[in-house]
């Protein structure tokens, strides 16, 4: 039997973070199985995807992405298991070049393609949220409208992102000319349910990975943020600008929205605006027939992928008094690091004077060592005699 090797390209925020955190960490128990996860390190599908698509990211290209995927692609090939996973979201935009050359460089072997879908209308609001936490200041009513009226051609980087990685027709239009129908799986996130769990579940089952293999207790999806710990940090964004440079990752996005905001328990689910509802409805219907039109394997139902405007009319815009909740658990986090922060200094100006303490008692401790004008007095004296 062929060796088989699963290739999950997106889309983006359907849990895919979880999915690839189970796989690294489990590892050596997969490999045992014979599953390979074929990464040297737990970030360099980043570099492998950035390689194969031949992409910059925020403007930069990293030299040391260069020869990445060629280097994970020989590893697959030298596997002399039955099986291999291999996963970044951001492959779901590759050309039908570059799906070509994935596929053949994974060879020999029986490549599969999976594609994780959640249903657009869930999407967008994620994905406007996932630009706020990197520096964007669109509102999420002009983000919307955007996607909806200008397709593709949205302002960028908002239009390709969106419709090049979310929409698995359009996605998988490449991938489908490097293997066949069949060997294509769109597994479908069900509403009501963390993407996170629901991915892995269905994955594993795609993939034939054991459930028992894996233990999914440590693993952590990102909870999303609410419409007004957003819009707090949009409006941040507007008045920071690119003031914080290269610390606006670990500032920003790792511990204002990961930490401090997505934490806050009262929070007002971003629904799609009503004016577009009808529209949403009607796309999503297109994306539905066209997944069933190619053939592909669905693992899960394609009413996952209808959206779901049951639960109540979308919250109005922001008014500034729903900002001060969130705004002011921000500064409650803020003054809180800042003490700690000045507690460590403090413990370490201490550790420093206690260090230099110590080296004075050691210094003082020791045996007395005449100077040197003294040495030279009495060795002068013996010299003449008169020691």
């Amino acid at each position: 039997m062929d060796k088989q090797i699963y290739l999950h390209i997106g889309a983006p925020l359907v849990g895919a973070d979880a999915l690839q955190a189970v796989l690294w960490h489990h590892g050596p128990t997969l490999a045992a199985h014979g599953v390979c996860y074929p990464l040297e390190g737990p970030h360099q599908h980043f570099a492998m995807t950035m390689d194969l698509r031949e992409m910059a990211w925020g403007g930069h290209r990293d030299p040391a992405w260069t020869g990445v995927w060629d280097r994970v692609a020989k590893r697959v090939r030298a596997w002399d298991g039955d099986r291999v996973v291999l996963s970044h979201e951001l492959l779901a935009g590759a050309t039908e070049a570059q799906a070509a050359r994935a596929v053949e460089s994974l060879g020999p072997g029986e490549v599969h393609i999976v594609f994780t879908a959640r249903d657009l209308a869930r999407q967008m609001a994620v994905d406007w949220q996932e630009h706020i936490k990197h520096e964007h200041t669109v509102t999420f009513d002009r983000f919307v409208d955007d996607l909806v009226m200008k397709g593709i051609d949205a302002p960028a980087p908002f239009g390709e992102m969106f419709w090049g990685l979310h929409d698995p027709v359009r996605a998988l239009r490449a991938w489908g000319t490097a293997v066949p129908a069949e060997r294509v799986h769109v597994v479908t996130a069900p509403a009501g349910e963390r993407a996170g769990t629901a991915l892995w579940r269905r994955f594993a089952d795609v993939t034939g990975i054991a459930p028992e293999w894996c233990d999914l207790a440590g693993v952590r999806e990102q909870e999303p943020l609410g419409l007004a710990e957003a819009e707090l940090l949009r409006r941040l964004n507007e008045r920071l600008g690119s003031t914080l440079g290269a610390e606006y990752e670990p500032l920003v996005r790792r511990h204002l929205a990961h930490e401090v905001l997505a934490d806050r328990v009262e929070r007002t689910e971003i629904v799609l605006p009503v004016r577009h509802h009808p529209w949403m409805r009607g796309r999503s219907q297109e994306l539905v027939d066209g997944l069933r039109a190619a053939g592909y394997d669905i693992v899960g139902k394609l009413d996952d992928l209808m959206p779901d405007f049951s639960g109540g009319e979308p919250a109005e815009p922001v008014e500034p008094t729903e900002l001060t909740g969130p705004a002011v658990q921000v500064i409650e986090a803020l003054l809180r690091d800042l003490a700690r922060s000045r507690e460590r200094t403090q413990l370490s100006e201490i550790n420093h004077e206690l260090s230099q303490v110590r080296e004075e008692l050691a210094r003082l401790s020791a045996p007395p060592i005449a100077r040197p004008s003294a040495m030279r007095r009495a060795a002068g004296r013996l010299r003449s005699g008169r020691g």
